[in-house]
């Protein structure tokens, strides 16, 4: 019932085997394992760091863009509101036009209107007039 893991005269081939694999396991680790998780935290962050690039790219052409937007809005509302004033000054003219127009077509027919009544009522006069001269006869 001897045991030859637990006997002391084998303790320092034993530790110097279990420093031996440990350290060994520990360089393998290091130069390999290690070095492909850095390789990918590596080419992870460039991706993050190019992606924020190419994402303050895209918000400034964006910004740019909604200015320019803008801009042309503003332009073309002023351009609007001039066409409208212009138009409207236009329309204004022709329709003094067509009331003065209309204005005098009126005065025109009233007048002729007023000449025709006074005739008629001369008319109504001298036929009042005749008619009470051949009654008086």
């Amino acid at each position: 019932m001897n045991l030859p893991q637990l006997d002391i005269s084998t303790f320092s081939s034993q530790i110097f085997w279990l420093l031996l694999c440990v350290f060994s396991l520990f360089i393998v680790v290091k130069k390999v394992f290690l070095q492909r998780i850095l390789f990918i935290f590596d080419a992870r962050e460039k991706r993050i760091y190019g992606d924020n690039e190419r994402i303050r790219e895209i918000k400034e052409s964006i910004r740019k863009l909604k200015n320019e937007y803008d801009l042309k809005i503003s332009q073309n509302t002023e351009l609007a509101i001039c066409q409208k004033n212009t138009k409207l000054s236009e329309l204004n003219a022709i329709k003094e036009s067509k009331i003065s127009n209309a204005n005098k077509l009126f005065a025109r027919k009233r007048a002729a209107l007023e000449r025709k009544s006074e005739i008629l009522i001369n008319v109504d006069e001298n036929f009042v007039n005749i008619l009470l001269k051949c009654n008086n006869v």
